[in-house]
C-alpha cells in the first residue's frame, strides 16, 4: 500500500514540474516574441528613414538643393535607430553574425563617399536596404516571429516583416527615380525601364495585400500608381514638381509603415 501511494506521490510530483517546466516555457517564449517585436519596430523605422535618404540624395545630386538641409536631420534620425538596434542587440546577446552593424558599416561607408553620382547613388541605398532587409527577416525568425507554431502568427509576420515592407521598398524605388527625374528634368531610357519594371513589382506585391490595406490606402495607392505610369507612358514625369512627387510618395509609403507598425502593437497586446 505504501509502494502505491509512493508511485502516486511520485507520479504526480513529475507531472506537476512537467506542467511548471511547459508553463514556464510558454511564458519565456511569449516574454522573448514581445522582445523581438520591439525590435523589429526599430528596423521598420530605420528602413524607412534610409528609403527617404535614398529619395532626397537623389533629388539633392540632381540639382534639387532643397533637400539639402532635410537630409541632415534624416542622417541623424537614422544614425538614432542605429544606435538603438545595436542596443537592442547587446541587450538580447544577438548573435554577432546577424548583427546590424555591417548594415551600420555600410551605411557609414555611403555617407562618405562625396563623389558619388545620382545612379551610384540610388544603387547603394537600394543594397543597403536589401541588406536591412534581410536583416529584419533574420530578426524575426532569431525570435519566433516567423517561426511561431501559432499559424496566424507566422502569416502576420511574414506581412509585416516581409511582404508589406518589400511593397514600401519599391514605392521607395518609385519615389527615388521619379524625384531624380524631376530634378533633373529628364526621363531617359534606362530610367524609364527602372520605372516599368519596379511598377510592375508593386502591382504584384499589392495584389496580395489589398485585403491587409486600409479602404483609403488601396485608393491612394492605386491613384498614385496610375500617375506615374501614365507620366512615364507619356514622357511627361521630367515635368513634374520633385518636391510633390517626394510627398505624394512619402504619403502612400508612411501609411503602409503605419499598417506595420499597427499590426505589430495588436501581436504585441495580444501576446500579453
Amino acid at each position: 500500500m505504501n509502494v502505491i501511494i509512493l508511485l502516486g506521490i511520485t507520479s504526480f510530483t513529475i507531472i506537476t514540474l512537467a506542467l511548471i517546466r511547459h508553463l514556464y516555457s510558454e511564458i519565456h517564449a511569449k516574454k522573448h516574441t514581445i522582445e523581438g517585436i520591439q525590435g523589429v519596430q526599430y528596423f521598420v523605422e530605420l528602413i524607412k528613414l534610409t528609403q527617404q535618404h535614398r529619395g532626397m540624395h537623389s533629388g539633392l545630386l540632381n540639382g534639387n538643393l532643397d533637400f539639402k538641409d532635410k537630409l541632415t536631420q534624416v542622417e541623424k534620425d537614422i544614425q538614432t535607430q542605429y544606435d538603438a538596434i545595436l542596443s537592442f542587440e547587446k541587450k538580447h546577446a544577438y548573435p554577432a553574425q546577424l548583427s546590424i552593424q555591417y548594415a551600420h558599416k555600410q551605411w557609414l561607408k555611403l555617407l562618405q563617399n562625396n563623389a558619388i553620382q545620382s545612379s551610384q547613388s540610388f544603387q547603394l541605398h537600394t543594397g543597403l536596404i536589401n541588406r536591412q532587409l534581410d536583416a529584419l527577416w533574420d530578426l524575426a525568425d532569431e525570435f519566433a516571429l516567423t517561426t511561431s507554431r501559432q499559424k496566424t502568427v507566422r502569416q502576420t509576420a511574414q506581412q509585416l516583416v516581409k511582404t508589406l515592407p518589400e511593397l514600401a521598398e519599391a514605392l521607395g524605388q518609385i519615389r527615388a527615380l521619379s524625384v531624380q527625374v524631376a530634378s533633373k528634368q529628364d526621363l531617359s531610357s534606362d530610367k524609364k525601364l527602372q520605372l516599368i519594371f519596379t511598377l510592375e513589382k508593386i502591382t504584384e506585391h499589392h495584389a496580395k495585400l489589398s485585403q491587409l490595406l486600409p479602404a483609403n490606402s488601396n485608393q491612394v495607392l492605386q491613384q498614385f500608381i496610375g500617375e506615374i505610369k501614365r507620366s512615364v507612358e507619356q514622357d511627361t514625369l521630367s515635368q513634374r514638381d520633385p518636391d510633390g512627387l517626394f510627398q505624394d510618395a512619402s504619403q502612400i509609403i508612411n501609411q503602409l509603415f503605419d499598417v506595420v507598425n499597427n499590426r505589430l502593437t495588436e501581436l504585441k497586446q495580444a501576446f500579453r
